[in-house]
């Protein structure tokens, strides 16, 4: 058995003994309802996890969950899984002819199933006492076990519902833990506009001058110290709860693999949001697309990249008409979700001067990539000819010499360098390299003479 397997069969062994524990806690609830029967209240303390080392029961323990939280995170697992334990609650009221509203809950008529809500689960652990209903809603409080894990989330609002009447779905992630035992990782989609992006590349390999590196140290320290900050009351007074960054300078001057390599530091997924699909000429649809990738990073500590920058993060312009009005309101929804996250956003841009002084104020590193100096030079490209080509050391001063290039234009110098001395059947040689520097030189409309 691998290990995958192994933990799907102890997640399940975990569940099914909380399931048992909410079809027991149904029918004492439903007998105690009916005929008035006194209830056992052993039957309210859900199975002891103590020896429980499935990826399900640690989760539980890690959080501390107390048992109407068990209940709520079993119910709807049940849902997903085993819905047939709510089917109780599709009894009718003879005499009305109608549902039993003490119940709660939501009918599924497509399945003709029960959905239980939040009044369900209060039902069915505190009976018809009205307190605990002003009590569950704590549920949903910002400080919640809940809410800061990203556990649950409630379903839209629709008229005439109230906090109680909503439906409770475990995010896909705890799902995927409690079930298959795995972290969960979401995919690029049109719901989730965000890419999971990495690098094979090492500190090593990247090259920056010296006031840049200091800057990155900055941020790595607040990685590495961001948690005192949350458990102090006098930090969390005083400094900011998120850092953002602003990462600008030309092209392949190394703003993306910094973000990379701060993530892989730290062991922090870095997420690249694309813009394309965030950005949208309907009104409020720009807004709904970046709450998409807040709700969800919210509460998982993920550094956010918001690569060209410069087309979310905008100078808002005198209103003129409704579409200044609308692109200023998206500049203040943009602010407001900027300063309430608590990670880390790093914004790249190629055009500092275009981003709106409002965000400026907001961020509390602003590094300019520059273009690489002689040394640098001479680093990247003896860097990136090691163990692919014998080219000596005058040849590669003359090359850091001659041309000015960014480590992204030596990069694709030595790919197409290789890619043509595979062609040949030959070496990679100072020709070759020269034509790939001429080929690099043309995309910006220059040329090896004017250098």
């Amino acid at each position: 058995m691998n290990q995958t397997s192994s933990e799907i069969e102890k997640n399940s062994i975990t569940y099914s003994n909380d399931l048992a524990w909410l079809n027991e806690l149904i029918e004492v609830r439903f007998k105690q309802h009916f005929s008035n029967e006194l209830i056992d209240n052993n039957s309210f303390i859900p199975p002891d996890l103590t020896h429980d080392d499935s990826k399900y029961a640690n989760w539980v323990k890690k959080l501390a969950l107390n048992n109407f939280e068990r209940l709520v995170v079993i119910s709807s697992l049940a849902y997903e899984y085993s819905s047939n334990v709510f089917d109780k609650f599709l009894i009718k009221n003879k005499g009305l002819d109608k549902r039993f509203t003490e119940f709660g809950g939501k009918l599924d008529d497509k399945n003709s199933r029960f959905i239980p809500t939040l009044e369900t689960l209060v039902f069915l652990y505190y009976g018809n006492e009205v307190g605990s209903k002003f009590h569950a809603q704590r549920l949903f409080n910002e400080n919640h076990v809940f809410n800061r894990n990203g556990v649950i989330s409630l379903s839209l609002k629709t008229e005439n519902d109230s906090v109680l009447s909503r439906i409770l779905s475990l995010s896909e992630e705890i799902i995927q833990l409690l079930t298959l035992g795995v972290e969960f990782k979401p995919d690029y989609s049109t719901e989730f506009p965000a890419k999971l992006i990495k690098t094979e590349m090492n500190w090593e390999d990247l090259v920056l001058n010296p006031v840049i590196l200091d800057e990155i140290q900055n941020i790595n320290t607040w990685l590495l110290h961001k948690d005192e900050i949350n458990q102090s009351k006098v930090l969390s007074k005083k400094l900011n709860k998120g850092y953002k960054c602003l990462f600008y300078g030309p092209p392949g001057t190394g703003k993306t693999l910094s973000t990379l390599l701060i993530g892989k530091k730290n062991n922090k997924d870095v997420y690249r949001i694309d813009l394309s699909q965030i950005v949208s000429k309907y009104v409020g649809e720009t807004e709904k697309n970046l709450a998409k990738i807040f709700n969800i990073a919210e509460n998982k500590d993920w550094v956010l990249f918001f690569d060209e920058a410069e087309s979310l993060f905008s100078k808002r312009t005198a209103v003129n008409d409704s579409k200044d009005k609308f692109a200023n309101q998206q500049t203040a929804y943009l602010l407001q979700r900027l300063e309430e996250y608590k990670g880390l956003i790093i914004l790249a841009t190629n055009l500092k001067p275009n981003i709106d002084s409002a965000f400026s104020r907001r961020i509390q590193s602003i590094i300019n990539f520059s273009m690489p100096d002689l040394r640098e030079r001479k680093i990247l490209w003896t860097n990136f000819l090691n163990e692919m080509a014998t080219v000596d050391k005058d040849t590669i001063d003359r090359l850091s010499k001659d041309f000015k290039l960014s480590g992204g234009s030596i990069k694709n110098v030595i790919q197409f360098s290789w890619l043509l001395a595979k062609r040949n059947g030959t070496e990679i040689s100072e020709k070759i390299i020269l034509q790939g520097i001429r080929r690099e030189l043309n995309k910006d409309g220059k040329s090896i003479d004017s250098i």
